[in-house]
């Protein structure tokens, strides 16, 4: 995989950066075609070279933010902070 700069990956974190996201995509495709393939694409973007061990922490991280909003949304702390907040609405 040839590393591409783009401009704004020197105004955003680091993990957001193109080359993350890139790997992130491809990683993403195959989310509904089973966990087997997701496996293989995570292994094969770990195989890659181009990442360390702290940046594919990032990817998978990243990977996994629409489990953990779910989790969230059904929390009941979250609940209470909604409730709060509707309640300090005027």
């Amino acid at each position: 995989m040839k590393e591409i700069r783009r401009t704004v990956d020197d105004h955003l974190p680091k993990w957001l950066h193109s080359k993350f996201l890139t790997a992130i995509d491809y990683i993403w495709q195959v989310k509904d075609k089973g966990k087997e393939e997701t496996l293989k694409r995570v292994d094969s973007v770990w195989a890659s070279g181009q990442f360390t061990d702290e940046e594919m922490s990032w990817l998978m991280l990243m990977l996994i933010i629409p489990k953990a909003h779910l989790m969230i949304k059904n929390s009941d702390d979250w609940r209470e902070f909604q409730a709060m907040k509707k309640a300090s609405v005027h």
